[in-house]
């Protein structure tokens, strides 16, 4: 099952992984701290679901804003939740969930859904599948953010992108071992199209749909659920 191969993957990477993330992605923290300030809600405590929290280093911008919110972490891999489980460590008002959010039921609404550079990973089937649920777990007037990896438009800009991200690893303070981990585990995405994103955005129903922030191929894209 490529779910399994994809939690084995994350599993093995845990301890790591915070740091294998900022070596990778330029500019992370304005990834993130775009997504943060995007989630805006009227709901001074909000339910907040993060999917594949990983270890909860997204959702950490958004308690920061939020402190009482109530979060849902949820993600395929034990190992990356017990990461995020000593993040939070202390905190009642944290739940954490490991399941496959394609086919786990969410458990209610929510006002704010986050995800990071998880769902690139999903058969564009999935995606689609996940865009609809999300929408329809979600509040009136709550938003969806999702900060991932979209393929170049054409062969040409996906080469583009796939010069700028070696470039970069190369460029890291990483062993040979540690790239070789982060290249093998690279083979397990598979990214849509941003034009194919906003499609299924629009269809959806997704309203106020934009990209607030894009670097390559890292991207912020949010859309909320309004009235029509």
């Amino acid at each position: 099952m490529p779910h399994e191969k994809i939690r084995k993957s994350f599993d093995a990477a845990a301890r790591d992984y915070d740091q294998h993330r900022r070596a990778v992605i330029p500019h992370l923290d304005e990834l993130y701290e775009v997504t943060a300030d995007l989630a805006h809600s009227s709901n001074e405590k909000p339910r907040v679901l993060d999917l594949g929290a990983g270890t909860g280093l997204l959702t950490e911008y958004l308690f920061k804003r939020y402190p009482e919110a109530e979060f849902t972490l949820m993600d395929l891999s034990g190992e990356m939740l017990a990461v995020a489980r000593e993040r939070f460590e202390g905190h009642s008002n944290f739940r954490y969930i490991q399941e496959d959010y394609v086919e786990e039921d969410f458990e209610g609404t929510y006002d704010i859904v986050i995800s990071s550079l998880s769902i690139h990973h999903l058969s564009h089937e999935n995606k689609e599948f996940l865009y609809k649920k999300v929408y329809d777990n979600l509040n009136m007037g709550g938003i969806f953010i999702n900060a991932d990896e979209v393929r170049g438009s054409t062969g040409r800009a996906e080469r583009e992108y796939q010069r700028k991200h070696d470039e970069n690893l190369e460029s890291q303070p990483l062993t040979e071992e540690q790239k070789a981990t982060i290249y093998k585990r690279r083979q397990l995405d598979n990214p849509a199209t941003l034009a194919t994103t906003l499609k299924w955005f629009d269809e959806i129903g997704f309203g106020d749909v934009d990209v607030f922030y894009k670097y390559y191929e890292y991207c912020v894209i949010a859309g909320r659920k309004v009235h029509i």
